[in-house]
Formats: C-alpha cells, structure tokens, sequence
C-alpha cells in the first residue's frame, strides 16, 4: 500500500491570534499526492476564510493535488526552502534529503510565512518559544556561518535559527522582533565576495525611487558584519499577540508547478491576477515595473515564489517587493541575459524592448508603457550615486556596474 501521511491545518484568522483548525491534509509521497478536506465545524465558522484561494475554496469537496510533490499552494509556501531545510535537518541530526515534505511542514514553527500551521493532532497546542531578541543577531551570524561549513551548532541556537526555517530563500536568514515588529534578518553567506546585504538595502530603496511598493528595510552592524532588517508584511503586532496575514507566492497564485518552468510569466500572472479579481489595474501596472525593475537592474532571480500576495481587507493582493538582488556580471561579458519568467514576445530576453512588447497585457497602452519605462530608467541611470549615498564600497559599486548596463545604457 502506498505511504499515507497526515497533518491537521490550522488557521490564524483575520484578527485572531490563536489558530484554529481548518481541515485534514493528507500526502501521499510515493505517488506525489495530497487530498484535503475541510473540517465541518470550520465551515460551520461566520469568519471562515480558504486557506488557499486557488486550490482550495470553501465546501465540502475533498480537493486533490499532484503537482509540487503533492503540496497545494499555500502549503507550498509555509514550508521551507533550502536554507530552513538546513537548518531543521541539523536540528534532526540528519542529512536534508532524509527529511520529506510532511516532515518539513511538521517540524516548521511560528516563523513560518502566512497565516497556516501543520500539526500532528487537533490538542497540540501553539508552538513554543517566540522570535530571538536583536540582541542575539551576533550568535546567530556565527552559527550560521558554522552551520553552513558542516560545523556543529549548539541545540539553543539551532532552535533560534528555526525562526527563519520557513522564510523562502537559501541564503541564511532568521526572524527577529525590533521595535515591536517581526524583521527578517538576512546574514552574509559564505563564500561572498561581495556585500549582498548592503548591496540589497541599496537595491530595493532604488526599485523605492523606480515606483515599486516595498517593505521596511534596515541595516545593522552585527560583530563588523552588514545584516539586511526587512519588516515582515505578513505580521501585525498587538496587545494580543502577533496577527497573521495570509500569503501565497506567484508559483501558487498562477497554479503553476515548480518543475514547470517554461509556463512561468509575467503576461499570465497579469492575466491570472485579472480573472481572479486578486489585483486592482494599479497592481497589475506595478507588476509591470517590478518586471521592467528586474530587467534595469539584472535580477535574474525573479522567480515567481519571489512574487507574493498578502491577505488584506479586501482579500488577497499583490505584496511589497521582496529578494530584489542584482546578478553579478562582468562589464563586456555576456551582456545579453534572460529572466526566470518570460517578459513579452521575444520569451525571457531581458530587454526592455521585450519588456514593452506585451504592455497591454498589464492594462498599459504602449504610449503609456513606454513613459513608464522611460522615467523608470532616468531613476535607475543615477544608481551609482545612489549606491555610494548609502555606503555601499566604491569596490562593490564598481562590481555591480555591468548589472546596470541596461539603465545607463
């Protein structure tokens, strides 16, 4: 008989800090299937809400997956990526591969994006222990780095790390509280030639000037190291508790698999945006910078988990930027590149050309995109300036030069 995993749902909803279960997920992992079906009594609920808009409306339906090893959208997203894999399977004292997507979503905590939990059974309770201090930022870097050179870490400070295990994204990271308010903390990686938090800070205050909506950023000296702060959208502090704000990705809100690259674009997020009434027109136009940001500044890591939607009062729209970082390339070499989705009619040819080919598509007349595009880069030609007014080394700035060729260009 196939293997048959199971995990009780939980749910934060809208103005509540207790969670409250939704229904029972079940996996399939020999045969990349997940079947979920929600719980009477929630349904029962006057302020129920889907835990997945998409894949998993209200009703009494029981919903089935077989794309993304079985794991609809939104459970996609709580759980973790490479960097929280790491980090849990130390925690477990075994090799990541040795844990499956069941074990990953049981074993990820509060940090988790979005507003679901995973739990063994309905009377377990809320996970224990909440976010690290700032204060603990300079062991927290140090175990990192020891983490990421097969080094053991100490039990407490593996549990501390675990506040970043479901955070998406490979590069070490953890959430912290400052100032009343969840940050997610981004560490330098080992093996960086370059200053990515400072480099990042730098790069989302330009997509700030360029017009794209983003979250709070901070940097913080922690032990002679830069820590790239980024204030999570998804979190509202109160007298209460944390509220949690639900969250699915491009990947989930377009219905796509992760393996299926060649359907990945920002032409059908638009239009999927559109249908699905997840966006107003002035959202869709901002994907539009956000995709003409990516070519100005060579963002090739513009996958669509890298684009989310956050629940809000009148349902679920597009969030703040996030994970903005220009791909390192040297001046003269390689000068064409390519995005993760594709652009317009020429695929994923990073060219504005490309860029504006399709602007209907995001509600733009190609006058009108053509301005847009046109102010966009005048903002982004002056980056050099830009970088070295918030202290990014002139050795730094030199390197991301080639990123911006086609800004200045």
């Amino acid at each position: 008989m196939a293997r048959e995993l199971q995990a009780f749902v939980f749910i934060y909803l809208p103005g509540e800090t207790v969670a409250v279960p939704a229904g029972v997920f079940t996996l399939y992992p020999d045969d990349g299937i997940g079947r979920f079906s929600y719980g009477r009594r929630y349904l029962e609920r006057r302020t129920a809400v889907p835990v997945d808009p998409v894949a998993l409306p209200l009703g009494t339906r029981t919903r089935e997956v077989s794309t993304n090893g079985g794991l609809f959208g939104a459970f996609r997203d709580a759980s973790p990526d490479y960097w929280g894999r790491l980090v849990l399977a130390a925690d477990a004292k075994v090799p990541p591969e040795a844990l499956g997507e069941m074990d990953y979503l049981l074993r990820g905590n509060a940090s988790r994006a979005g507003n679901v939990d995973f739990r063994t059974s309905l009377e377990q309770g809320e996970a224990e222990g909440g976010p690290p201090a700032f204060r603990s930022l300079r062991d927290l870097v140090k175990a990192a780095f020891a983490l990421q050179e097969g080094g053991s870490v100490g039990p407490d400070l593996l549990r501390l790390l675990e506040q970043g295990s479901s955070v998406g994204g490979a590069r070490p990271k953890c959430t912290v509280e400052l100032d009343n308010a969840l940050w997610i903390a981004k560490f330098p990686a080992k093996g960086d030639v370059l200053n990515y938090p400072r480099i990042e800070h730098a790069t989302m205050a330009l997509a700030k000037r360029c017009g794209i909506a983003i979250p709070e950023t901070r940097l913080a000296d922690v032990g002679g190291r830069d820590v790239l702060l980024v204030k999570r959208f998804d979190r509202k502090k109160t007298a209460r508790g944390y509220l949690r704000s639900g969250f699915m990705s491009a990947l989930s809100i377009a219905d796509w698999d992760e393996l299926d690259r060649a359907a990945w674009s920002y032409p059908v997020l638009a239009d999927r945006m559109r249908l699905a009434t997840l966006a107003r027109p002035d959202q869709i136009r901002e994907l539009f910078r956000r995709m003409v940001f990516n070519v100005l500044c060579r963002n090739t890591d513009d996958h669509p988990r890298n684009h989310g939607f956050v629940h809000g009062a009148r349902g679920y729209a597009l969030s703040p930027a996030y994970d903005i970082v220009p791909t390192p390339a040297r001046p003269g070499v390689g000068t064409d590149f390519a995005l993760s989705m594709t652009l317009g009619a020429e695929g994923r040819a990073a060219t504005l050309k490309n860029a504006l080919s399709l602007s209907p598509r995001f509600g733009l007349e190609v006058r009108e995109a053509k301005k847009v595009v046109a102010g966009m880069k005048a903002k982004a030609a002056r980056w050099e300036k830009h970088f070295r007014a918030l202290g990014v080394s002139p050795a730094d700035t030199e390197a991301a030069g080639a990123s911006f060729a086609l800004a200045t260009g």
